[in-house]
């Protein structure tokens, strides 16, 4: 007989790391990594399960181990607090079969360095140390807010390594954005060809912070021919604020995949609209704690969601559907709402679409 065991918990500074596998008479059918920790959503954080190194040996395919897995992950996910799971696919239609549906894209803009030239050339930025960890943070903190799935930080592994370089924009003395780069370069007899600097993460806090990262980048100029900003769906002032875009290439990559674990709590984890407001929504899913009827009311006193036990729905979702509304991933009228699969439109959602805007989503480091 088939059972999901945890081989290990690891905590952390925000969660624990827990390695599951799927076996048989001590046999390992299956396995993968389950991180339960925090994630930004619009203005407050939720809790959410990170689901990572999901495989199975060939031998052991096809026989429902890893829904077994997921069956079983889910259901301790949500008793320790998640309300929503995210995982890198790499197959969106075979995790659409646990629930899951696309959330949020890498957006990589590449374009020449002298492209910047509607910026002036500006070199006051500071490099990091680990003595400017906290303004890092402070930064990375100021930035999230208003953006939905970033995970938060507490260390300095991400701003240095392979290379990487970060460096801090200061605004009256206090920590304003700050740039994550490395460069690439090959040796052409005696000179360098195919120069690309690559913006590995971008933060800012204000429009002036950002212009101010521009500016550092422009001087660059003369060593890196090209530069490649590798996440603008997390910064999308910054693709607002270029101006060559004739000369400016875009490639948009799938990158991760979600499903809601608890519908209640994460539709009250919500930040809504201060104009009044309504809307129910029927959800149709195996779990439990995600299928059901749920009417919202929102307006300058507050909101309240509410499971009722009958009762006409403004529209009829599956999970992965109510994921990608209830984070922001679609933004659409009434009628655009009605293409998005797993919808069936009944009334008018206008307070529904209304409540949730299309948002920056993403993450920018891989798990």
């Amino acid at each position: 007989m088939t059972e999901t065991v945890i081989k290990s918990r690891t905590p952390f500074e925000y969660g624990q790391i827990l390695n599951a596998a799927v076996t048989e008479g001590g046999r390992e059918l299956c396995s993968g990594i389950f991180t339960l920790t925090e994630a930004q959503y619009g203005e407050n954080r939720i809790k959410v399960m990170l689901a990572g190194g999901v495989g199975t040996p060939v031998e052991h395919r096809r026989g429902g181990h890893v829904r077994e897995m997921f069956a079983s992950m889910h259901a301790l996910g949500k008793s320790e607090g998640a309300v929503l799971s995210v995982l890198h696919p790499f197959s969106f239609s075979f995790y659409r079969k646990f629930g899951y549906e696309r959330v949020a894209d890498h957006l990589i803009a590449e374009f020449p360095t002298r492209c910047l030239d509607f910026v002036p050339r500006m070199c006051r930025l500071v490099p990091y140390d680990e003595t400017r960890l906290c303004d890092m943070i402070s930064v990375y903190e100021r930035f999230s807010r208003g953006r939905c799935l970033l995970l938060p930080r507490y260390d300095g592994r991400y701003y240095t390594g392979g290379g990487r370089q970060a460096y801090i924009c200061y605004e009256g003395g206090e920590p304003a954005a700050y740039v994550v780069v490395s460069g690439s370069k090959t040796l052409d007899v005696n000179h360098y060809t195919d120069t690309v600097l690559t913006v590995h993460e971008l933060a800012y806090t204000s429009p002036g912070s950002l212009e101010k990262i521009f500016s550092f980048l422009y001087m660059f100029e003369g060593e890196y021919d090209r530069i490649r900003m590798t996440d603008l769906s997390l910064c999308r002032e910054a693709d607002m604020m270029l101006r060559h875009h004739m000369h400016t290439e875009y490639r948009l990559v799938p990158d991760l995949a979600a499903r809601v674990l608890d519908t209640e709590k994460l539709l009250d984890a919500h930040t809504y609209p201060r104009s009044d407001g309504t809307f129910t929504v029927r959800v149709e899913d195996g779990m439990e704690s995600v299928a059901g009827l749920f009417r919202v009311t929102y307006g300058k006193d507050g909101h309240e969601v509410r499971r009722i036990p009958d009762g006409d729905a403004d529209l009829t979702v599956d999970a992965g559907a109510l994921t990608r509304i209830l984070i922001g991933a679609p933004a659409c009228d009434t009628r655009g709402l009605s293409y998005l699969p797993g919808v069936k439109v009944h009334k008018d959602c206008m307070d529904l679409i209304r409540a949730f805007p299309c948002v920056p989503t993403g993450i920018f480091e891989h798990f």
